[in-house]
């Protein structure tokens, strides 16, 4: 035990100075758990299970001699990330504490239940707090018979987020298949992008940085470089084979390029990559921060009402501002609109100002269904 501890402090020492913050340590739940781990390790709350739909790809990846274990790693990985997406819920969840510090619920994919882990097996939504259980369990069954491989979840605690962290005697690596803070691997692997989420803290002899390369040597970086090159394929096309609707068509027509191009980009990601609703706003976003800039867009909430209204959701979408018109970029329904503000003020609204959802009614109407929610 003091063995696999030294490993992982040392692990999270070269993450934290890494990152400028504080870590902890997660471990994996025990029956016989030691009582005087220190402050900055802690048990987690919740089982780590591999999920079914992963279960026989480790299972062959174990018995299997011809890959490597980097090999093994980046498959494991790939595959969770074309098999989840990102909950888009959890973001209504979300309180901003200070400019550096953010809060969110422990009952929201941390501390669960068996009804929760129930319910999330109607659907692929997942939390860090889930998809880090399951490839760390993942790392841990593929390694098992390997002494020197040690495997654990590594909590930002500060910014509510879990990854998880490899360490060996060749490299030290996390792996994190939802930052944030940039378009996550759950929606770049999807869309034949570069895995951006493992980042490699030491490696004697750039054994993991080959592997990664290797992973990504077919792959393009940056999101705007391939949709700007499938936007121009598709283009080529001709419009009697255009993804776009006759009406889409006749309105691309008279509307500016930049809206034409934002509508071939949704219509790519909606159609070929399938993506999710949090898949296509982080997608969008960074195209239209860079095509149009950041302040050419603002963030609306969404209300998805479900049954009874116990499963009700909050999601962001964009409302853009271009040459004075305004459109809205709808991450549900996967679509680009005219759109007039005063659809934010009506009483059967359905679009929400972004910081709307802090007000009262909203917090009210939270607190209302956590009891409800159990991750449906």
């Amino acid at each position: 035990m003091k063995k696999d501890i030294s490993k992982f402090i040392k692990l999270k020492d070269l993450v934290s100075l890494s990152f400028r913050r504080k870590h902890i340590i997660v471990l994996e739940p025990e029956e016989n758990e030691p009582k005087d781990v220190s402050r900055n390790i802690i048990y987690d709350k919740a089982e780590w299970k591999i999920p079914d739909k992963i279960v026989a790809l480790v299972d062959e990846l174990s018995g299997n001699t011809q890959l490597s274990n980097e090999e093994k790693i980046l498959i494991i990985y790939e595959e969770l990330c074309k098999v989840y997406v990102y909950d888009d819920n959890i973001i209504s969840y979300i309180q901003k504490v200070d400019d550096d510090t953010y809060s969110l619920p422990d009952w929201y994919g941390r501390d669960v239940g068996q009804e929760w882990e129930k319910n999330r097996e109607q659907h692929n939504r997942r939390v860090c707090y889930e998809v880090s259980r399951y490839l760390a369990k993942a790392l841990k069954e593929l390694f098992k018979n390997q002494k020197d491989f040690y495997v654990t979840i590594l909590w930002d605690k500060a910014l509510t987020h879990y990854f998880v962290g490899l360490t060996c005697n060749e490299y030290s690596i996390t792996l994190d298949l939802d930052d944030f803070n940039n378009i996550k691997d759950l929606t770049r692997l999807k869309t034949g992008l570069t895995a951006e989420g493992i980042i490699i803290f030491e490696d004697k002899e750039n054994k993991f940085k080959r592997a990664i390369d290797q992973f990504n040597q077919d792959r393009t970086k940056n999101a705007i470089t391939k949709i700007e090159s499938e936007v121009d394929n598709n283009n080529d096309v001709g419009e009697d084979t255009s993804l776009a609707s006759e009406a889409q068509k006749l309105e691309i027509h008279i509307e500016s390029d930049e809206i034409a191009f934002l509508r071939n980009v949704i219509e790519i990601l909606r159609e070929k990559y399938k993506l999710d609703s949090q898949g296509l706003y982080e997608y969008i976003k960074e195209i239209v921060d860079i095509k149009l800039g950041p302040k050419s867009r603002k963030k609306v909430w969404k209300e998805i009402k479900g049954k009874d209204n116990e499963e009700t959701r909050y999601i962001r979408c964009l409302v853009l501002d271009i040459e004075g018109e305004k459109y809205i970029i709808d991450v549900d329904s996967m679509t680009l609109r005219r759109f007039d503000e005063d659809e934010l003020k009506r009483v059967d609204r359905e679009f929400f100002p972004y910081k709307e959802l802090l007000g009262e009614e909203i917090i009210n109407y939270r607190t209302l269904r956590e009891d409800r929610y159990n991750g449906r």
